[in-house]
C-alpha cells in the first residue's frame, strides 16, 4: 500500500493505493502552518475511519507549496514512515525536456505529465484546472512548455474580495448573454469569461503544434475539471486525480 499527497496551493489531495488502485481519497484546504502533528492526526482519523491504520512503510509527495514540506516531513516520521518519494525535476520520469527550465516546474505539472504520457500517448496537452490553470504541452514524450493564467475560483475570490457590494457567486453553467441581476451578471461573466479563455489558450496552442495539433489528445484534471459543463467541447478526457495517478507512477517506477 502506498499514501500520495499532492500539495497545491489552495488544497492539498491524499490518496491511499491498494494493488495498483486508487481507492480513497481526502481532500484538504492547504494549511501551510499546519503541524506535523495536526498532519499526523489527519491522517490517523482519515484511515482509522475507513477501517484502515497508519502503517504504511511507503508514500509519495508531489508539492508547490515548501512551507507545507518540513511539517509532512516531521509526520512522516511520527508515522514512521522512511524515505518517502518526493516528486521533481530530477526524477527519474517518463518523459524529457526541451525546456530550460525544468526545475522550476511545479511537482503537481510533472505527475501530472508522467500521467497523461502513460494514459493517453506521447502527444498530449495537460490542462490542470487548480489556483492557476496551467497548459502543458507534450510532443513524442518530450515536455515544450506551456501556458499559466489565472484559475477561475481564486480570480473570482479576488474580485469579491475587492468589491463591497458584489455578491459572492459560485462558477456555474449559465445559457443567457447577459444578466437580469448582479449576481446572475457574474455568474455569466465568469462562465463564457473562463470558457473563452480556456478555448483561445488552446486554439493557440493547436495551432502552433504539427498538424494543428490533431495528433494531441487534450486532457483536464484539477478539482473543478468534472463540474466545468463546457468541457465535452475542449477536452477528450477528464480525470480529477491525474495528478495522484502520475505521482504513483513515478514513485513506483509502474510507467
Amino acid at each position: 500500500m502506498l499514501l500520495t499527497f499532492d500539495i497545491g496551493n489552495s488544497h492539498s489531495v491524499a490518496g491511499l493505493w491498494h494493488e495498483h488502485e486508487l481507492v480513497q481519497t481526502l481532500r484538504l484546504t492547504t494549511e501551510p502552518q499546519r503541524t506535523a502533528d495536526e498532519w499526523y492526526l489527519l491522517l490517523k482519523m482519515w484511515l482509522s475511519g475507513s477501517g484502515k491504520e497508519l502503517a504504511f512503510k511507503n508514500a509519495a509527495v508531489s508539492s508547490v507549496v515548501p512551507a507545507a514540506n518540513a511539517a509532512l516531513k516531521e509526520a512522516f516520521e511520527i508515522a514512521r514512515i522512511e524515505n518517502p518519494f518526493w516528486l521533481g525535476a530530477s526524477s527519474p520520469l517518463n518523459f524529457t525536456f526541451d525546456y530550460a527550465a525544468s526545475q522550476s516546474l511545479g511537482a503537481d505539472r510533472l505527475a501530472d505529465a508522467v500521467a497523461a504520457v502513460f494514459y493517453y500517448g506521447p502527444n498530449v496537452v495537460v490542462v490542470d484546472f487548480g489556483t492557476a490553470i496551467t497548459f502543458s504541452v507534450m510532443t513524442e514524450k518530450v515536455f515544450q512548455g506551456g501556458v499559466i493564467a489565472p484559475g477561475i475560483t481564486s480570480s473570482l475570490e479576488s474580485l469579491f474580495n475587492a468589491t463591497a457590494k458584489l455578491p459572492k457567486m459560485a462558477f456555474k453553467r449559465t445559457t443567457h448573454a447577459w444578466g437580469k441581476t448582479t449576481g446572475e451578471s457574474i455568474e455569466i461573466g465568469a462562465y463564457i469569461g473562463w470558457r473563452g479563455v480556456v478555448r483561445e489558450i488552446l486554439a493557440e496552442i493547436k495551432n502552433s503544434l504539427p498538424q494543428k495539433g490533431q495528433g494531441h489528445k487534450v486532457v483536464a484534471t484539477g478539482g473543478i475539471a468534472e463540474s466545468l459543463d463546457f468541457a465535452p467541447e475542449f477536452f477528450d478526457s477528464v480525470d480529477k486525480n491525474l495528478t495522484l495517478r502520475g505521482l504513483y507512477l513515478a514513485a513506483t517506477r509502474a510507467y
